[in-house]
């Protein structure tokens, strides 16, 4: 699950970096879905660059839910037989 979530946040980062057209309905869904995903990552960090500001905020929360999901997997190994 945690996987999906990072490739949300990182399929809008490419977008943004590469200027997609944002209406099309594809890029926009990834960018609402990014946006909900990333929460109170969004502003963490205010670079100036708004490309570069996408992508250390919501590089950061695919980051944390990376880290996060690894730990739970870990611990649902531990704690299975």
């Amino acid at each position: 699950m945690t996987t999906l979530v990072v490739a949300v946040l990182a399929i809008h980062i490419v977008f943004v970096a590469f200027e997609a057209n944002t209406g099309n309905p594809i890029v926009d869904w990834f960018g609402d879905t990014a946006r909900t995903l990333a929460w109170e990552f969004v502003d963490v960090f205010q670079p100036g660059d708004p490309k570069m500001d996408v992508a250390v905020n919501y590089g950061l929360a695919a980051l944390v839910y990376l880290v996060a999901g690894r730990i739970a997997v870990a611990l649902v190994r531990r704690a299975a037989p």
